[in-house]
């Protein structure tokens, strides 16, 4: 379905049915699609994902792309879709569109889950270098960025998949996507969103360092970090059931028993596991 908002038109799904709801979005230009295959894995959920503006099916007629724009359209797709409290779930730099989200409407959410978030501002340098490349051949760079998100599989038809979904970003919304990571950076306030959140963080993860989450979680006053060795920058892609099976289970247990085979729960500062 299109769900209209101001000046957008988003691209939502909604699958299952069940007394928890979860409300998923992806990451710089990673449209909701990549959450689909966890969905499958989440029996008793209601799930829904939607392409953020600049990705996907979606639309958009003003320019440029905003963060405040973003979390706008979240709340808009919530209410549209009758969710009127869920878990919020986001990848890498969708990471720092959900916490904008909670930060403006904490009483709309049940919870968090981060997956390789990108949550920290990024260096100028860095980002001039990435948007030249960008600019230079974006085929290219969308190729290279995928290999990076996904070294733990060389599956040729799964990084076909993956490469398919980004290039429906233009190279305009791609850049605009970019710079969005540093409209504001939430850290300042990390310490007033008490959530219950769950962060995922693959050690092969080579977009976002493993030691970002850490960070992350020893600034969330009710965060648990599970490490996933050996995967990378996108498991809810590569490892689909695991990270289900981490929701699931995180957010059916009490904060003090919330445990998951295969993963590593790590404590840090004030972070629950």
């Amino acid at each position: 379905m299109f769900i209209r908002n101001d000046d957008a038109e988003l691209h939502a799904r909604v699958f299952g049915h069940g007394t928890r709801s979860i409300l998923a979005i992806g990451g710089w230009v990673g449209p909701g699609e990549v959450w689909h295959d966890c969905f499958s894995h989440l029996a008793g959920w209601r799930c829904a994902s939607f392409d953020h503006r600049g990705t996907g099916a979606s639309a958009h007629a003003r320019d440029p792309i905003t963060s405040d724009a973003m979390v706008d359209d979240l709340l808009a797709v919530a209410d549209t879709l009758a969710l009127p409290r869920c878990v919020l779930a986001a990848e890498s730099a969708g990471a720092s569109v959900a916490l904008r989200a909670v930060r403006r409407a904490p009483e709309r959410f049940d919870g968090l889950v981060l997956v390789g978030a990108a949550w920290r501002a990024m260096p100028s340098q860095a980002m001039d270098a990435m948007i030249g490349a960008m600019r230079a051949d974006y085929d290219r760079f969308l190729a290279g960025f995928v290999a990076q998100c996904l070294p733990e599989t060389k599956d040729p038809a799964l990084h076909r998949w993956a490469l398919r979904l980004l290039r429906q970003a233009t190279p305009a919304h791609a850049e605009q996507l970019m710079r969005c990571r540093n409209d504001e950076s939430p850290a300042e306030e990390l310490e007033r969103i008490g959530l219950r959140t769950l962060v995922v963080h693959g050690t092969d993860d080579r977009i976002v360092p493993f030691e970002d989450s850490v960070e992350l979680c020893r600034r969330l006053p009710a965060a648990s970090l599970h490490r996933l060795d050996g995967l990378g920058h996108a498991p809810m892609v590569s490892a689909p059931a695991r990270i289900a099976a981490l929701i699931d289970a995180h957010f059916a247990a009490t904060p003090e028993s919330t445990t998951e085979a295969g993963s590593t729960s790590q404590s840090l500062g004030r972070a629950r596991c």
